[in-house]
């Protein structure tokens, strides 16, 4: 996909986007842009199995002072860098930079593997609002995907869950509306869903002042298999 000598800007921006260095702005664009663009989902997708595979073969060992110091100060924009990004940079000096960035982030920039177990579909009766959610109990992650629908104004989209035998809503958070979100829940949230209801209601800005829903419930579903949604 890539040119020997240099990467086109588009490329380069999916880069930086894998690698977490875009600044908030850039990211939010950028993940506009991916809604739309499938070229530019592609370009993920490679960066995403290039830097894996990178950082597969790289010893466990920590990088030296001197690798670490220098990449810090690359990422905190303190060497030289063009105001275009990477596409200055050759396709071997932007793969040995990934090198360096997996042995000191990769904990950070790989995450968490996420298989769900469980899956919910919310859909508004008049369709405005559609948002999927998966629960994997392996590290208790939690994936939040918005597929439809924006909160007005001033206010925000907040997921509930509702275990079978709970008597109020547990609050799992505000949705981000403009991107999907993957989390870690406690293990008594947990036990919530297995069995239980989800749920979204319209709230304040940054959720419900009250620790319940105080907006109208927008939409709900309870869990089911997510082999089941694969299959369908």
């Amino acid at each position: 996909m890539s040119d020997p000598q240099d990467i086109p800007e588009d490329e380069a921006l999916a880069a930086e986007y894998v690698l977490r260095l875009l600044d908030a702005d850039a990211e939010r664009a950028f993940e506009a842009r991916l809604q739309t663009e499938p070229d530019l989902r592609a370009h993920v997708k490679f960066w995403e199995d290039e830097f894996a595979a990178l950082a597969d073969d790289v010893p466990e060992d920590a990088p030296s002072p001197s690798v670490r110091a220098a990449l810090l100060a690359e990422l905190k924009g303190e060497a030289p860098r063009s105001k275009r990004g990477w596409s200055w940079l050759s396709f071997p000096a932007l793969a040995t930079l990934a090198v360096a960035a997996f042995l000191v982030f990769s904990p950070m920039l790989r995450g968490p593997t996420f298989d769900p177990t469980l899956h919910a579909t919310l859909i508004s009766p008049d369709g405005a609002v559609h948002i999927e959610a998966g629960y994997s109990p392996d590290g208790n992650l939690f994936k939040v995907i918005p597929e439809q629908g924006t909160p007005a104004t001033g206010r925000d989209f907040e997921l509930w869950v509702i275990g079978a035998n709970a008597d109020a809503p547990v609050s799992l958070g505000v949705v981000p509306a403009d991107r999907e979100s993957l989390f870690e829940i406690t293990p008594e949230m947990a036990a919530l869903i297995d069995g239980g209801v989800l749920a979204v209601s319209d709230e304040p800005e940054g959720g419900s002042p009250t620790g319940a829903p105080t907006g109208a419930i927008l939409a709900t579903d309870e869990f089911f298999d997510a082999d089941l949604f694969q299959a369908g």
